[in-house]
């Protein structure tokens, strides 16, 4: 079963169901992978040996891949875009509409991953080239040191609430989560997301954060398969 990085929700989920499986006899093996784009790749490989993998929502086209199948919906997968407040001082220290990242020094997700897929998306549709951006293709683990050390003003992270990357972000003095004021008009654009409503302190009661309700995008995460898989 093909995953995604260590410290995300991907890996960790397959290792539920790795440990759900043995106690049926059955041996799943996890491969580490960059994310949905390598996790497709992989799957419609047939020298791969990948059985099943875990994809985002929205970022497979289905006319490429008529020998796959989706198992299941797993899971909301909210597109979270941590920023610094000081980088909008012009806007009163809140992002809120993706038109303020024009000029700002970004990370969209790495080469494989589906947040990368879901930044384009979302930046193309908003009317905001790669050239109105100082744009940085980031493993998280990367955008989280360059955010920290202020040399990045805002990052896309694509991650279930529960991801362990998360937790990495909510130390950094300064750092706000994004509240999408235009979510009703992107899932109308955007089919695949759906507009999730955050509570306060959902993602970390002890710093508070986020610090007041806010509403994020979410496509849903998906175990995927071969047509020919068996129905046991």
């Amino acid at each position: 079963m093909a995953t995604g990085f260590p410290t995300g929700l991907y890996y960790h989920f397959g290792e539920r169901l790795k440990s759900a499986l043995a106690k049926e006899g059955v041996t799943l093996e996890l491969k580490t992978t960059g994310g949905t784009i390598d996790n497709l790749t992989l799957l419609d490989d047939p020298s791969s040996g990948v059985d099943f993998a875990m994809v985002q929502g929205g970022v497979a086209d289905v006319a490429k891949y008529p020998n796959l199948v989706s198992i299941a919906g797993m899971f909301y997968e909210p597109i979270w875009i941590w920023y610094r407040e000081p980088a909008f001082k012009s806007d009163g220290g809140r992002l809120s509409v993706l038109s303020q990242l024009r000029g700002k020094r970004v990370s969209i997700g790495n080469v494989g991953s589906g947040t990368l897929a879901l930044s384009n998306a979302l930046l193309q549709v908003s009317g905001i080239s790669d050239e109105e951006l100082h744009v940085e293709k980031l493993k998280p683990d990367e955008a989280l040191a360059k955010l920290k050390n202020g040399e990045l003003d805002a990052v896309f992270i694509v991650a279930a609430a529960e991801a362990p990357i998360l937790e990495k972000f909510y130390t950094i003095p300064g750092v706000r989560l994004m509240s999408f004021e235009q979510a009703d008009a992107y899932t109308r654009n955007l089919p695949y997301l759906s507009k999730v409503s955050i509570p306060r302190g959902v993602v970390s009661i002890a710093n508070d954060l986020p610090r007041q309700d806010i509403v994020v995008l979410a496509p849903t995460a998906t175990l995927v398969g071969h047509t020919d898989i068996s129905p046991a």
